[in-house]
């Protein structure tokens, strides 16, 4: 395993694109919504097709927003003094 720190949403460094079998990783650093609150984006790509001709696909969701949990909290409905439990493979909590 390689550890890459990604971590100064303001330096040279804010996209971190991981070329993979398949697939392309994108980790963008340094992003916020209207409001100020920052967010990180993970962005899986497919290789359509890739250097040996053969196309891949994903199953399930290719984007992820990585947020504080005070703020994801509020966007899923619940207060923060509520404990957040993390969901299951496939689960949405309303």
């Amino acid at each position: 395993m390689r550890i890459v720190d990604h971590d100064t949403p303001d330096g040279p460094d804010k996209i971190l694109h991981i070329r993979s079998v398949g697939c392309d990783v994108n980790i963008i650093v340094g992003t916020h919504d209207p409001n100020g609150v920052p967010f990180t984006t993970i962005e899986i790509l497919p290789r359509e097709p890739d250097d040996d001709g053969v196309r891949w696909t994903h199953f399930g969701t290719s984007n992820v927003v990585v947020m504080p949990v005070s703020h994801g909290e509020a966007l899923l409905g619940r207060s923060p003094a509520e404990p957040a439990s993390p969901p299951f493979h496939g689960e949405v909590h309303r």
